[in-house]
């Protein structure tokens, strides 16, 4: 986690699946009070549906508390599954961090 210009980023690495979501959700509930959240995705390898639904829900509570989420989904597999999903035209897609500082 690091602070760009106002917005914390959570860098993800390696896989987002059903053995590590809960892991990110608890670290997203702990940034809840922010202002504004940015998770890159770049560096994942992978992303099943549960990473989806913690990204989602994270999404939909910053939504409801006037904040900022947004993701930067970079190529490969995770971008994949968000287009797949329509989930890239529902959710703040930034792509890269310098669009948002």
């Amino acid at each position: 986690m690091r602070d760009v210009g106002g917005v914390t980023v959570l860098v993800l690495k390696g896989e987002l699946d059903v053995s590590t979501s809960a892991e990110l959700e608890r670290e997203l509930d702990r940034l809840g009070g922010r202002d504004s959240v940015v998770v890159d995705l770049r560096e994942l390898q992978f992303i099943d549906s549960t990473g989806l639904s913690v990204l989602v829900r994270a999404h939909q509570r910053a939504v409801e508390a006037g904040r900022s989420f947004a993701l930067v989904p970079g190529s490969g597999q995770a971008q994949r599954l968000l287009e797949l999903t329509g989930l890239d035209e529902r959710l703040t897609i930034a792509p890269g961090l310098e669009e948002l500082t």
